[in-house]
């Protein structure tokens, strides 16, 4: 007999809607009551946990759900001498491991605790001395631009990271708002102060995975661009503001593309130093900074999915001056009120485990708007989000069980717009299907199954959503019918999917 599929039976969950809701609105109120009064409770988060061995977290900047996550590289593009990527990719999925020696730089978005790697984008470092656009390597890493440093002189905090770079003796410290990164960097007295922005370097796919790079240098303080990349996500561009507190003296960049035959008259110009729109695959750039001894550069660099224009107005609208303390302070106050969402008494070594997963639990999914609510969806047109905040990394197959049945309690708020950018996406879908595994306007189609359907549902039945629950329901009904895909056809006729059916990897 042919097996209906669950959903096709999905109206029944109303049944049971006004009893759940009565019961969830209870758990509100109660979370509500044990948490009136503000509590440190950052002390007790160490974002460093996680990021020895396979742990896969970063211990960089972030803010709660936020799309900026700016955080240290330490050995995530390894070289031969023949420049040749020699990397071990799956140990570096947030780019930082514990073990290592090294810091290749401080790159601007990065997955926490995932078993795929990607992202990476736009890789900054501090030197001083003589200019090296080669990162080097970790066994010698005075062949290139990255640097020694030890946990001793390292800080991660919910909101904030410092750390020292031995070699060059400047301290590296960064925090974050939603959609932009703050950096700020120590130098010591020199002539040769240099700012390296690597825009080659990335986590994933490192031979294969720049498409096109291009940077417009606006003066000699503001940088725009964007990057497009082939990675885990295949059809991604990734647009950028930089601005440095202090303007640089001279700048360059290095091409390191395959030379082409013919490429029109523009060759008359040298534009590997002090050219203002430069375009490229493989291109690194260098600014150049005399700087005075304990001097502080300081950069803005904000991100958008939609122009450079918007990235600059997400710059413009989030941090207004050059006060990384007030930054820092304002990242730190809102992870403390999403912590003091949960009071708990206990030791203090059971703080900073019960702490540290709740700051994990709240890094993903990510913002994916615009200050302006623009973004760009699954159809790659630009879209508005109006009415709510749109989301992305989603990673659903690990998340529907336990995630966001404890965001409809914790955050239902921010659940009820993750489920609107859920059925926004199934809007976008070629194959009107809702987000498997949901990436920076992609769809990574990792695991079988269409687990957003039980977030959605869960969502309603608990009171949640507020959208339209017809159109949610349509949605969920068509996806679990798409008999084509990762063996839901057989899971519809015999309840299972043969493991010899699966499609191989």
């Amino acid at each position: 007999m042919k097996r209906i599929p669950y959903l096709q039976k999905a109206p029944s969950i109303h049944l049971r809607k006004q009893t759940m809701k009565n019961t969830f609105l209870f758990s509100l109120l109660f979370i509500s009551f044990i948490t009136q009064a503000q509590l440190n409770l950052i002390q007790y988060v160490k974002p460093i946990i996680g990021t020895e061995k396979m742990g896969h977290t970063y211990p960089g900047a972030t803010v709660p759900f936020g799309a900026v996550q700016l955080s240290p590289e330490t050995d995530t593009i390894s070289y031969e001498i023949n420049g040749k990527y020699n990397g071990d990719v799956y140990k570096y999925c947030a780019g930082y491991k514990y073990e290592d020696k090294t810091i290749v730089g401080f790159s601007h978005t990065h997955l926490s605790g995932t078993g795929h790697s990607d992202l990476g984008d736009f890789l900054i470092m501090p030197t001083q001395g003589k200019l090296q656009l080669n990162p080097g390597t970790a066994i010698n890493p005075k062949s290139g631009y990255r640097s020694t440093y030890s946990h001793a002189n390292e800080v991660a905090e919910a909101g904030y990271y410092k750390v020292k770079l031995d070699d060059d003796n400047i301290l590296a410290e960064m925090t974050a708002t939603t959609r932009v990164g703050m950096h700020q960097y120590t130098f010591p007295k020199s002539d040769e102060s240099h700012i390296i922005l690597d825009l080659m370097a990335g986590i994933y796919n490192y031979d294969e995975k720049d498409v096109w790079t291009y940077v417009r240098v606006v003066n000699d303080t503001l940088i725009t661009g964007y990057r497009q990349t082939n990675g885990w996500a295949r059809t991604r561009t990734v647009y950028f503001a930089m601005s440095f507190s202090k303007p640089f003296t001279q700048y360059g960049q290095k091409n390191y593309d395959d030379k082409q035959a013919y490429r029109g008259f523009w060759r008359k110009f040298d534009q590997t130093k002090n050219f203002p729109e430069i375009a490229g695959k493989k291109i690194r750039m260098y600014f150049d900074f005399k700087t005075e001894e304990a001097e502080k550069i300081k950069i803005k660099f904000a991100l958008s999915s939609v122009s450079q224009e918007n990235a600059l107005e997400n710059m413009q609208a989030e941090i207004k001056d050059w006060d990384f303390e007030k930054v820092k302070a304002q990242a730190q106050t809102s992870w403390n009120k999403e912590l003091n969402k949960i009071a708990i008494t206990a030791a203090d070594d059971i703080k900073v485990n019960f702490y540290t997963a709740m700051y994990h639990t709240f890094i993903n999914p990510t913002v994916y708007n615009d200050i302006n609510g623009e973004y760009k969806g699954l159809d790659q047109n630009i879209h508005n989000a109006n009415g709510f905040t749109n989301y992305s990394t989603f990673s659903l197959w690990d998340t529907y069980r336990a995630l966001h049945p404890f965001f409809n309690i914790i955050q239902p708020s921010r659940n009820n717009d993750m489920v609107k950018s859920m059925l926004a996406h199934y809007d976008q879908s070629a194959l009107h299907m809702l987000p498997i595994w949901s990436h920076y306007s992609n769809d990574n189609w990792c695991m079988s199954g269409y687990h957003s359907v039980s977030v959605i549902a869960d969502a309603i039945i608990k009171g949640v959503f507020n959208g339209d629950e017809n159109q949610a329901l349509e949605a969920c009904i068509t996806t679990a019918n798409h008999r084509n895909y990762e063996g839901i056809g057989y899971y519809i006729d015999l309840g299972y999917i043969p493991a010899e059916k699966l499609p191989k990897s």
